[in-house]
């Protein structure tokens, strides 16, 4: 077997499972050895039931106490109940929704079961757990990030054969490892995989995160020698073509937004193509930059493209952009679009009768041909690589606007977006109420709920969001769990869930309800985290809470706050441990401020997410080994003995450059 084979190569990875691979970027067998795991589960030891605290998850070796009983609490709601003891206590455990599970259930036998320990009436209680009908074999199972049709089981059976009948080659030298201390790559993915401790798993990743960074730091060095493609599009936009814009906005633009339209107008008239990073916490005003630089375009006969999320964002963007350019001026690009409506779109677009284009990855239909693009403004949670952004500007080179929402601290987004220009937006519109911000204890937990109902029944809107569950995270309840117990407490007021594996038009509909003001509570998963604004919402809830970063809590609680009526945000979480870090975000609403206590708590890692997959992926794990790569880097560039390393470094940096042009990925 080699490393370049497809999956489909592995025992158990059919058609149905490559296609969900091909969804996270996994094709090959190399692609799925450097898939890590996000998180892992220690059953490297059997706890007693009485040792156990409340809310504390572990493994348990018991005895089936009683025989199964199913109750049917609603349709589409089942609950297995049976009782455990492992000589220490009793505990009762409920599964939802799988009543096939009572014919593998039988009184007398030992299991091991992995869960979260409650108590309900005062008795024990475990929740959704893992069950093994012998001890599991390996002491730290890894969980995986997952998608539709992907299974942990599955992939964890695939990556052990890979392992056995595959031999990843060592790019680098002994004397090169034995320098920097780090070691042999194939021995690392095998302990990044199959840890028998914390311990190798971190030295693991931290080898793995080593070589990204070195590589990340080369195209850093490589996009300092490459000079910026001479713009063929310069245009001459004063301070008349600023007022202008300003007074048609409906609201006096703040200082910081009058700035960086300064910036952006520089940047139209310089020598090359603009480059620039356009970062603004969570409801400064970035839009309305857009559609300036997008305003600029359009007075002198340029088209340009800004690119949406969701398709609900994008209608939103339209019905925005239509008022201040007019509607003949505007084309709304989805998948939702008949075939007719597509061509007719794609006609005005190649004619430039439509000059202010906005769209989801609908886009990048090959039908849809400009007639002059000079501007393309994507945000960062597309990912653009360099095909994709061709695929749109018809292989030529255009001014290109980056709006990140995730605030990023100042020097780290320079390391991070190389030679890119970064404008921030640091200042709020005025009169914006901030969102007061509450950590919510189990003794607390009712009134919230009171709150939330109140708020609801006086015409107002709310989100309710929890923690994505995987197979084998027992950390925190499920979306239809708090769906189940939301629509109860909320009887008479619409309530919808939300979450990924719906089809979209499912989730399309779901949204646009709630935009319109039809459903009234939205429980959902982070499918939301970017998707619609609705000023209405007024209360955002995290389940939970500790299971989330701070940056990401943050671009949670900015979808609330964006109408006149004061809004909250419920933190809701017991682990004492999380306390001091979810008071981060009680005290402040300042997203710079959180996104550097977020670093300080957590490493850049959790901040920015981690895209693992993937030959030509980036791994920014922890921000904080770029130092030890820069380092190796110059060694490397200085000695003749890794004078081999330093050229398969610059290979690998070219070819990622050329592949995927500085795909960073944030929360």
């Amino acid at each position: 077997m080699r490393l370049e084979e497809s999956v489909q190569s592995l025992a158990g990875i059919g058609d149905k499972t490559a296609k969900a691979l091909d969804k996270v970027g996994v094709f090959s067998v190399r692609d799925l050895l450097y898939y890590l795991p996000r998180a892992y589960i220690d059953y490297s030891r059997v706890r007693k039931i009485k040792d156990m605290k409340i809310s504390e998850s572990g493994l348990i070796e018991a005895v089936i106490f009683s025989s199964p009983k199913t109750r049917y609490v609603r349709q589409g709601m089942e609950i297995t109940s049976f009782q455990v003891s492992d000589g220490s206590a009793v505990a009762r455990v409920d599964i939802f929704n799988q009543v096939h599970i009572k014919k593998f259930i039988h009184e007398g036998d030992t299991v091991y079961i992995y869960g979260k320990l409650a108590v309900q009436m005062k008795k024990p209680c475990i929740t959704s757990p893992v069950f093994f009908f012998r001890k599991p074999e390996d002491p730290f199972y890894p969980v995986y990030p997952l998608t539709a049709g992907l299974k942990q089981a599955v992939l964890r059976k695939a990556l052990k054969e890979a392992l056995l009948h595959v031999r990843v080659p060592e790019p680098y030298s002994a004397g090169f490892l034995e320098r920097f201390a780090l070691p042999g790559l194939h021995d690392a993915l095998r302990k990044a995989h199959f840890p028998e401790n914390m311990e190798q798993a971190d030295a693991a990743r931290g080898r793995v995160v080593f070589d990204e960074l070195l590589v990340f730091c080369r195209m850093i060095e490589l996009l300092d020698e490459e000079k910026r493609q001479r713009s063929e599009v310069v245009l001459s936009i004063g301070q008349d073509e600023v007022d202008s814009f300003a007074s048609r906005l409906g609201f006096a633009p703040t200082a910081a937004q009058r700035r960086i339209m300064g910036e952006i107008a520089r940047d139209f008239g310089g020598v090359s193509y603009m480059n620039r990073l356009l970062q603004g916490d969570v409801g400064s005003g970035k839009t309305a930059l857009a559609f300036f630089a997008m305003e600029c375009m359009q007075k002198n006969g340029c088209q340009s493209v800004m690119m949406a999320p969701t398709e609900i964002l994008a209608e939103q963007h339209k019905k925005a952009a239509a008022r201040l350019f007019g509607e003949e001026r505007v084309s709304l690009i989805t998948g939702s679009l008949t075939a007719k409506q597509r061509r007719e779109e794609a006609r005005r677009i190649e004619e430039g009768e439509a000059s202010v284009v906005i769209g989801t990855h609908a886009l990048i239909y090959k039908e849809i041909k400009f007639k002059n693009l000079c501007l393309l403004i994507t945000d960062e949670q597309h990912r653009f690589g360099v095909k994709q952004r061709a695929a749109i500007s018809g292989s030529h080179d255009v001014h290109s606007l980056i709006m990140s929402a995730t605030p990023i601290p100042r020097t780290l987004a320079l390391v991070l977006y190389g030679k890119t220009d970064i404008s921030i937006v640091d200042e709020l519109p005025p009169g914006r109420l901030p969102v007061k911000t509450y950590l919510i204890r189990k003794n607390k937990y009712k009134d919230m709920i009171g709150f939330i109902r109140r708020e609801l029944q006086e015409g107002r809107q709310a989100y309710i969001v929890c923690p994505l569950i995987e197979e084998g995270e027992m950390e925190a309840r499920s979306a239809q769990e708090v769906y189940a117990e939301m629509s109860a407490h909320f009887e008479g007021l619409p309530a919808a869930l939300l979450h990924g594996k719906l089809k979209s038009a499912e989730k399309q509909r779901i949204m646009r309800e709630f935009a319109e003001g039809t459903v009234k509570a939205l429980v959902s998963t982070t499918v939301i985290e970017v998707g619609v604004d609705v000023p209405n919402a007024t209360v955002m809830a995290v389940m939970n809470a500790e299971r989330f970063g701070l940056a990401q809590l943050h671009q949670l609680r900015g979808r609330v706050g964006r109408g006149k009526a004061q809004s909250y945000c419920f933190l809701v979480s017991d682990q004492k441990s999380a306390a001091a870090r979810l008071r981060v975000m009680v005290e402040t609403n300042d997203g710079f401020e959180i996104a550097e206590k977020d670093m300080d708590f957590r490493g850049s890692g959790d901040m920015f997410g981690t895209r693992q997959h993937g030959q030509g992926a980036f791994l920014v794990r922890d921000i904080r080994q770029m130092d030890k790569a820069r380092k190796a880097l110059a060694v490397m560039r200085k000695s003749e003995s890794f004078r081999r390393e330093y050229e398969t470094v610059s290979e690998m940096a070219a070819e990622r450059m050329r592949e995927k042009m500085m795909e960073i990925v944030l929360n």
